[in-house]
């Protein structure tokens, strides 16, 4: 089981990293997207817009590095959670804006894409709560790279690639519906 959670809580750590790294990037972008997908107010949607990037690399950092942290994962399933309840939240307003979620490299949408790839990050993170596991700094100290290292580390990005294409494959298919 430590294993599975090394692959799955590391993986959404990364695409939590790149999500928040192609946000800071085009920031003010960022910023906006948050305004159109929230019920705040413009000052603090704005300021959410700025905020969140960051919160988001730091957590990301935080699963990657100390995954087996409770307060780490709290916090990132309280985050992915509210993920869940915005694309949830669009479903039922019909509300496909474009969320800005991975900057400006990948066009991404609220509704059903967004709730299942959200769902699945949620999923992947349980386990932590459970089990005291592993993290990547202990899979990097192995003495010698051997094959189990390659593997932990090739599946790890396979997770991290599923989650962008899982995301891209369901808003794609739904545009061309509409």
């Amino acid at each position: 089981m430590s294993i599975m959670s090394l692959i799955f809580t590391t993986g959404s750590g990364i695409l939590l990293l790149i999500s928040s790294l192609l946000k800071i990037i085009s920031i003010k972008e960022s910023s906006n997207a948050i305004y159109k997908i929230t019920f705040f107010p413009k000052t603090i949607s704005k300021l959410l817009g700025y905020l969140f990037p960051f919160l988001e690399l730091l957590i990301s950092i935080l699963l990657i590095l100390r995954m087996y942290d409770l307060w780490v994962n709290t916090v990132a399933i309280l985050i992915i959670s509210v993920f869940v309840i915005i694309n949830a939240n669009a479903i039922f307003k019909h509300n496909n804006e474009e969320c800005f979620c991975f900057g400006k490299f990948m066009k991404s949408r609220m509704g059903i894409g967004g709730l299942i790839q959200s769902s699945l990050l949620l999923f992947s993170l349980l386990p932590n709560i459970l089990f005291n596991n592993s993290n990547v700094i202990t899979v990097l100290s192995f003495q010698n790279y051997n094959f189990e290292f390659i593997v932990i580390i090739i599946t790890i990005l396979l997770w991290v690639i599923s989650l962008m294409l899982i995301r891209t494959t369901i808003d794609k298919l739904l545009i061309s519906e509409n």
